[in-house]
């Protein structure tokens, strides 16, 4: 009977064990996202928007100068743990990988490097996955399992994200924000699979045989959509008793440009930047918007997770130092309104000539510095 149903047929479908998700996806793993998706690592990157974010929170802390200090007095030489971290990269790879894990995972590990013979502090780190790592916590004391060998606290560094009272381990996204992330991944697989066909029934087959058993009906469903499904765009070849209807279907209809829209503006609360960065609808963009937004992305996106970096850090260099990123370049203005703060500290005499030019990376003059006076209208005598 199937055989006067459909004139053509290219293949047949055939579905393995298991169970599947709302996409039809098969797995034997249960998934605990009430969306029905699959939330790891790879899922999670896959996401534009988070991808953006996170990107930009830790390739921005990642190119910054990070130096050590002693009473507000840069320390010469640096610590060799500062200038190059892990000597197997740069410190802008090895920074930014430490601070995405901080959000991703919600902690960053890496092993301690022999201690320096002259400071008896380390000299460097080997970052480790934190997907490698197993903590058990014994006497109250942490111990880090890494591919079977066991190491002490004391020769772990181990930075925490966002804890609570009690707590052992920071919480990442992959944690706090799993059902978030479930959404944006089904919202972005929808809106994929809904240019091929796949975001709804696309229409339904009619046929006028009385006798047609639902097993007969699923395989006729399931050589249509073998023949016709997905990017064909060849013409169907039905007989008299089999026809095909239609439903119109459109992205507004579903509510996929605001869905996803909406998305945009969740994903910049889950990872804390301006909606703006992520690409969220923004009615105003002024000038003085995007200044503040500067300041916003500065203050509650990059100086917390660089603090506990900062932190972190200090615990390894020699007592007395401290590590500090440095926010300025990120500060600062276009050529006009820095020469305008500039001309405001030095005719107050709390910047240097020589000071003025380290901060636009100009050789210094090497002479004495005097404060200038009304008398002078520009910086060009300052800046040649």
């Amino acid at each position: 009977m199937l055989g006067r149903l459909l004139k053509r047929q290219l293949g047949t479908y055939s579905s393995g064990g298991g169970s599947a998700d709302a996409y039809g996806r098969v797995s034997r793993i249960q998934s605990d996202v009430w969306a029905g998706t699959y939330v790891d690592l790879a899922n999670l990157l896959a996401v534009p928007g988070l991808y953006r974010a996170i990107t930009l929170i830790a390739d921005t802390i990642g190119q910054m100068p990070f130096h050590a200090y002693r009473n507000e007095q840069l320390v010469t030489p640096q610590p060799n743990l500062l200038v190059k971290p892990n000597p197997m990269e740069t410190r802008i790879d090895t920074i930014s990988a430490m601070v995405a894990a901080l959000i991703i995972y919600g902690n960053d590990f890496a092993l301690l490097g022999p201690d320096n013979t002259v400071t008896g502090y380390p000299d460097s780190i080997i970052p480790i996955a934190p997907e490698r790592m197993q903590v058990s916590r014994r006497e109250g004391r942490n111990y880090y399992t890494v591919d079977g060998q066991e190491f002490d606290a004391d020769q772990i560094l181990h930075i925490k994200n966002f804890t609570l009272p009690g707590q052992h381990f920071g919480m990442g996204l992959l944690d706090a924000q799993r059902q978030g992330i479930g959404y944006a991944v089904a919202l972005q697989e929808y809106a994929a699979r809904y240019f091929s066909g796949g975001g709804g029934p696309t229409g339904i087959i009619h046929s006028e045989v009385t006798d047609l058993t639902q097993e007969e009906a699923d395989q006729l469903k399931l050589l249509w959509m073998s023949t016709y499904g997905g990017r064909n765009r060849e013409p169907a070849v039905l007989n008299s008793t089999t026809k095909f209807e239609r439903l119109s279907d459109n992205a507004k209809d579903s509510q996929l440009d605001e869905s996803r829209q909406n998305l945009l503006t969740d994903i910049a609360n889950m990872v804390g930047v301006p909606a703006s960065y992520v690409g969220a609808p923004n009615a105003s963009r002024t000038y003085t918007n995007v200044t503040e937004e500067n300041l916003q992305l500065i203050r509650y996106s990059l100086a917390p997770l660089a603090a506990r970096v900062e932190q972190s850090f200090t615990e390894l260099i020699p007592r007395g130092q401290y590590a500090k990123f440095e926010f300025e370049g990120l500060l600062r203005g276009d050529t006009k309104a820095r020469y305008d703060s500039y001309q405001v500290a030095l005719t107050n005499g709390f910047l240097t000539i020589d000071e003025v030019r380290e901060l636009e990376d100009r050789r210094p003059l090497g002479t004495p510095q005097p404060i200038i006076d009304d008398t002078v209208d520009t910086l060009d005598e300052v800046m040649t």
